[in-house]
């Protein structure tokens, strides 16, 4: 039998070698998935595709997400890049303007079209509708409580865990303890700034901090409510002193440990985390989510994931075959669950899994109506973000700056970054 197996594979490597018969087409696919439950369920779906198309072989390159952007650049420079990758959609959308990723507009069904919101699609799209990134996760951005401490402060939360701005302020303000020193033994809030707890405030309250005027171009415009929204994020650290400049640089490791050991009574981040709470803390702590609502309207971080296909793939056909299977209902409804996400699909949302009081689904599940990509849709937002306005106010977090000065500074600073980048 075995020597039968044997003269088999040598007989079809021989078929392959004289053109007799196809060799399966191969694609690469990057995928940046780290949570154990996620690799698993990836690992299951690509291995499903492979016994189900045997001339069409999909090999996982796995990337980590804190080193993704770097590889897929050299990779896009050099010629030699995957045919799929899984990236933030704002990232498809970059990579599309740059000309790496590939329009996607022929390979999508109307059905696929309507199953998923017209915001998810524009944060992949240009502005002529070219579609870079076939959409599949999103988050609700939370704020993580400790119910025990919020029980010793005296602080009841409203039944569906929506507060006011005052309110955070002022529950910041009850759980924030000092020793007899006056160190800091409990703080009453973690909000980093890459978790964009700010760009929420800023959206709330109908503020502008980039603007594109009619002519196209970009530029940093912060008017009044915009202004009112920066700080009431940055008196939480210079004024009531009950949120620490971790804000800046932190551990999530540290932070998470932070939360179970009771130096952070709420922080704010992704809904994933939920995961890591219950692994970390082997449900031995008693906690909870909130979600802040604004006077003009309520939004929350979606910060979408998409898949895209490289524009030089010779394959590009093939590739979008394997992204339709991966991203369909049932697979994108299996990866989300298990990355403790949500999809983007209606179809899948509608499962049960995504609402059951297990793991607090139903709880941020409940927020996904007030989730939005709170990022501007601008090419290369995010270098500008991190090199020219995070900066001036990292300078208002260390008290090297006051606010107005700051943000003066961003505005003068930001157009000119944007001058260079070609965007005015």
């Amino acid at each position: 039998m075995k020597r039968l197996i044997v003269l088999l594979a040598l007989l079809i490597v021989t078929f392959w070698a004289f053109g007799l018969i196809a060799a399966p087409t191969k694609l690469t696919f990057v995928c940046p998935a780290w949570q154990a439950d996620t690799v698993k369920a990836v690992k299951a779906i690509v291995a499903e595709w492979n016994e189900a198309n045997p001339d069409i072989q999909v090999e996982i390159n796995w990337q980590g997400w804190e080193n993704l952007d770097d590889y897929l650049l050299t990779s896009f420079q050099g010629g030699q890049a995957p045919d799929i990758f899984h990236e933030d959609s704002v990232m498809c959308y970059e990579y599309g303007m740059l000309g790496y990723a590939a329009p996607l507009n022929d390979y999508l069904s109307d059905d696929t079209l309507s199953d998923i919101s017209s915001s998810i699609w524009k944060g992949v799209s240009d502005d002529k509708g070219t579609i870079y990134g076939m959409p599949l996760l999103q988050e609700t951005l939370v704020i993580f409580y400790n119910k025990d401490l919020f029980a010793d402060a005296g602080i009841t939360v409203p039944a569906d865990g929506m507060i006011t701005w005052s309110e955070l302020r002022d529950y910041a303000q009850k759980l924030t303890k000092r020793d007899e020193n006056g160190e800091v033994t409990t703080w009453g809030l973690l909000a980093p700034f890459e978790q964009r707890l700010w760009w929420c405030l800023v959206n709330e309250n109908n503020g502008h901090v980039l603007q594109q005027y009619d002519d196209g171009t970009w530029h940093v415009d912060i008017d009044n409510n915009a202004r009112q929204a920066i700080k009431s994020f940055t008196d939480l650290v210079t004024v009531d002193k009950t949120m620490p400049q971790d804000i800046l640089s932190y551990d999530f490791m540290s932070l998470l440990q932070g939360f179970k050991t009771g130096k952070y009574a709420m922080f704010s981040y992704g809904c994933w985390v939920r995961s890591w709470i219950e692994r970390l803390t082997k449900g031995k702590l008693n906690w909870g989510m909130l979600q802040v609502k604004g006077d003009k309207k309520t939004v929350t971080e979606s910060d979408p994931q998409s898949l895209g296909i490289y524009i030089n793939s010779p394959h590009k056909e093939e590739a979008a075959q394997f992204v339709r299977f991966f991203t369909n209902t049932e697979n994108s409804a299996r990866i989300a669950h298990a990355d403790w996400l949500f999809p983007v699909r209606q179809s899948a949302l509608e499962r049960p899994e995504f609402q059951t009081e297990e793991g607090q689904w139903n709880v941020a599940y409940q927020w996904l109506p007030y989730a939005q990509d709170v990022k501007p849709h601008m090419f290369g937002f995010f270098s500008w973000e991190w090199q020219s306005f995070l900066p001036q106010l990292e300078l208002v977090v260390l008290g090297k700056e006051d606010l107005d000065t700051a943000l003066s500074d961003a505005t003068t600073q930001g157009n000119l970054f944007l001058k260079r980048m070609g965007l005015q």
